[in-house]
Formats: structure tokens, sequence, C-alpha cells
């Protein structure tokens, strides 16, 4: 077959499969239903419980004493919203910028997590127009100054596990020099692994960083709470699900979560979705446990190797 033959039927084939072609989705629900599903799959949400009001009071005294400290939990614990809900307890914004004043600062780091980084979320926290330009002395400067201007008196660090040492030397510089007292918040990698190391630089990190708090799972009970949050926030009235009320589910909902509010969610949303698909699939450990098979518990705290 010619080039152009060729071309003409792969057009023909394109053309043909445009028509036919309807995304997988559409074919098994009704629109209607598929958008339910969408809003379910987009629920997002945190529900606070005595555990975050005892992290708020601790880092109070943190802030009140001017201890520099750092607070881990797993991967999923839902500290990283707790922190931020702490902040918004202490900070107005108008639009994308913080009030004056700000008393307490929350950035999340992202990788690598060096002093650039660090100094470009702490700005773009603050809503600052220049967060990303210049060289590290002058994003240092500019943040030096904002901590002062807006009255900041606790810094928090979200994903502190991302920061380099370079970093982590700025940060103790803001302490010592600002008399800003920093809260590192991350996973039990931050704890057991960087702050920790039998390195003679991490040293002066260690030292810096001796006040600790360990951010709890969810006991059975504030399962409860959060599973009966969640579908009051994000199942109409008529089709509640009404989890806590079948023990099973809730035995399995603790087991595949492992205590974590984020998995939790996740199979929440798993959960209400399947129902929509099945609505007489009956609802308890066992089939749960036959239909997510797959699905695997979550790692909640490694075992330090000797």
């Amino acid at each position: 077959m010619s080039e152009t033959n060729l071309a003409h039927a792969n057009l023909e084939v394109q053309q043909q499969s445009n028509v036919d072609f309807q995304p997988a989705e559409e074919l098994r629900r009704s629109p209607q239903v598929q958008a339910e599903v969408e809003r379910i799959g987009k629920a997002n949400t945190y529900f606070a419980l005595d555990r975050d009001t005892e992290l708020f009071d601790w880092l109070d005294d943190q802030r009140d004493a001017k201890l520099c400290g750092y607070v881990t939990s797993a991967t999923g614990s839902g500290l990283l919203k707790a922190c931020q809900l702490y902040r918004t307890q202490y900070v107005k914004r108008r639009g994308t910028l913080l009030e004056i004043p700000a008393t307490v600062i929350y950035a999340e780091i992202e990788q690598h997590g060096g002093p650039t980084d660090l100094y470009c979320s702490i700005l773009e926290e603050i809503g600052h127009p220049l967060a990303n330009i210049g060289a590290l002395r002058d994003l240092r400067s500019r943040a030096w100054g904002i901590l002062k201007a807006y009255g900041v008196k606790l810094l928090i660090i979200g994903n502190a596990d991302y920061l380099t040492l370079e970093a982590f030397n700025e940060l103790i510089d803001v302490f010592t020099k600002r008399r800003v007292p920093v809260i590192l918040v991350g996973t039990y990698y931050l704890s057991e692994n960087i702050l920790e190391r039998r390195s003679l630089p991490y040293v002066r990190v260690h030292d810096s960083f001796l006040e600790s708090y360990e951010f709890p799972n969810l006991t059975e009970e504030e399962i409860i709470e959060v599973v009966d949050d969640w579908e009051s926030k994000f199942l109409p009235e008529h089709s509640r699900l009404n989890l806590t009320q079948i023990d099973s589910v809730i035995s399995y909902l603790r087991i595949k979560s492992g205590g974590l509010i984020e998995p939790l969610y996740d199979l929440l949303r798993k959960i209400a979705i399947l129902k929509i698909d099945e609505p007489k699939f009956e609802l308890n450990q066992y089939n749960l446990t036959n239909k997510f098979g797959r699905r695997k518990e979550p790692k909640v705290k490694f075992q330090k190797k000797s």
C-alpha cells in the first residue's frame, strides 16, 4: 500500500474511533451518577479531635517559652493539616496575603529542601511578591525582615524530612539571631534518622531541637467520630451508609487505615463509590476484605536497623 493510501486509511480509522469512543465511566454510569462519583472523589476535609487540641497546647507552650522542637507522626496521620489548622487560629488572610500581625507562620518544604527552597517557602506563605526572586542572601534578608515586621512568634516547618543540613543551619540561625522558635514537622524519619545521625555536623542540629512531640494515631473511638463527620459532610441524608453502626466495618477500617486519618478518608471514598455502583453490596468486614483484598496496610512505623 502506498504512503498516501496508508495515511488515508489511518485517517478513516481515527475518524471512526473518535465517533465510537466514549470514556469508560460514561458507559457504566449515567451522567448524574458519574457527577456524584466525581464529587465524592474530590471530598477533602479534616476533622479536629482531642489529639489536635493537645498538640496545639504543646505548640503554645513552645511559643511562650521560646523553645525549638519537633513533631513527628506516621505518613498520612493528618499532622500537616493539623498544623495548618493551628496556624489559622493566629493568622488571618486577605486574599493571598497575611494580615499583620501573623504570630504563627506555617511553611511546607518541597524537595530538595535547601536554604533557597526554605526561604522561598516562607516568603510564599506570607504572599511576598518577590518570594522566588534573588540570590540566597537576598531571600534570607527578605525572610528575616518579614518575620520581624509581621511579629512572628513561632515558625512551623512542614515536611522537615526534606531539609538539607544547610537548611537546618539556616533555621538554627533564625532562632539564635531573631529569637523566633522553630518547630520541625515530619515523619519518624526526621526523629529517628536525621536528628540522630552520628555525624559531627548534625550534632548542632540535634542539640538545637531537643523538645519533641509525637502526634498519635486514631483510636477506635476517634475513627468512629471521623467516619460520622465524613458521612454527614459528604453523603446526602437519604444515602448515608451508617458505617459506625456496623462493628465489623469499623474493625476493617481500623486495620486497613492503621489508625491514620488520610488512609481512612481514602477508604471512605472508595466504599461510598462502591455503594453507588453496587447498591445491594452488603457492607461487612468479610465482603470488604474480599472486594479490596489487594489494598495493603500502611507501614506506620519502621523498626530501626541496629
